[in-house]
């Protein structure tokens, strides 16, 4: 469940939305977004409700999802020796 998921709209504009859709639109918030367990997590709900959820937000064109990554796309060793690099330097 390494599904990234990111609130389309603000929160606030939802007042008429219920009460568990409100907390997690603002849960996720743009730039960032967080995991769909991570929202399971802090919702205190299990997997599969919360995909059901989630799933009801999509449709509806509130969330937007991105897929985990890939493993290329999170070893680029050489990002991460020049991030290291950097970082030694400041």
């Amino acid at each position: 469940m390494d599904t990234t998921i990111t609130a389309v709209a603000v929160a606030d504009g939802h007042s008429g939305l219920p009460s568990e859709w409100q907390a997690i639109l603002a849960m996720c918030s743009p730039p960032g977004g967080l995991a769909v367990a991570e929202i399971a997590a802090r919702m205190r709900m299990r997997l599969t409700p919360m995909t059901l959820l989630l799933g009801e937000l999509a449709e509806r064109g509130l969330i937007e999802h991105r897929p985990p990554l890939e493993g290329a796309e999170t070893t680029n060793v050489h990002l991460l020796m020049r991030i290291r690099d950097n970082l030694a330097w400041i």
